[in-house]
Order: structure tokens, then C-alpha cells, then sequence
């Protein structure tokens, strides 16, 4: 007997200047994808955009667990969005969308905190002044 295909769940967090869409980045990734796979490398490799927040600019992909790491070297290597500097990073991976979705929004509160103390340590008076 035949099993299943096994899907992997790839949170990940888009570092770009712009403030983008949805439909934007689906289109981005699918150029990308085209370009480094090509037509027949994307049909064997499918992947699907299930979730994108555009204020944190975390996202979930979904990809098949044979078609993980090509994914992953994929995004690894998207180096512009729109002709703009931008990085995907992978989070992290996960078997279920509803484990992903969780792991997304204990991800979003870590960025946000960190966010946070970047901001309050760059206004500390001390800094300006010093050369």
C-alpha cells in the first residue's frame, strides 16, 4: 500500500523594506520558484503560501516532506522581492498546520519583544553621543 503524501509546514520570516502583500509575496515566491527550479522541477515540487500576517511578516508554507529541502534552499537563496533587497529566513518546520500556526504566534511575540528592545536600546541618550 501507497502512502500519503506527508506534508511539512515551513514558518518563516520575510526581511524586506517593503510592506508586502499576500498576493505580492505568492507571486514573488512563484516567480522565484520558476526561475530556480524551473517548470518541471516546480510541478515535482509543490508548494502552497497557507498563511502570511504582512504587520509581523511571518508566513506558512506548505511543501511536501520529500520537497523540504530544495524548499528551503529555494527561499534560501530569494535575494529580491519586487527589486527590492529582501531575505526569507526559516523559522522553523512542522507537521501539522495546526502545531505551525501556534509556533507562528509564539514566533510573533518573540519578534515582538526583541523589536521592542532593539528600539529602547537605541534610544538610551548614552548611545547618541558616543562615536
Amino acid at each position: 500500500m501507497v502512502r500519503e503524501v506527508r506534508w511539512r509546514y515551513v514558518i518563516f520570516h520575510v526581511h524586506s523594506p517593503l510592506n508586502l502583500k499576500v498576493e505580492d509575496l505568492r507571486v514573488a515566491l512563484k516567480k522565484h520558484m520558476r526561475s530556480f527550479l524551473g517548470t518541471y522541477g516546480l510541478s515535482k515540487n509543490p508548494f502552497k503560501l497557507m498563511a502570511y500576517d504582512e504587520e509581523n511578516k511571518l508566513g506558512i508554507l506548505k511543501c511536501t516532506h520529500t520537497s523540504l529541502d530544495i524548499i528551503r534552499a529555494a527561499l534560501a537563496l530569494l535575494s529580491a522581492i519586487n527589486h527590492e533587497p529582501s531575505a526569507i529566513h526559516v523559522m522553523k518546520v512542522s507537521g501539522t498546520y495546526k502545531k505551525a500556526k501556534s509556533i507562528a504566534s509564539r514566533l510573533v511575540e518573540k519578534l515582538k519583544s526583541h523589536w521592542a528592545e532593539l528600539e529602547a536600546g537605541m534610544k538610551k541618550p548614552s548611545q547618541a553621543t558616543e562615536a
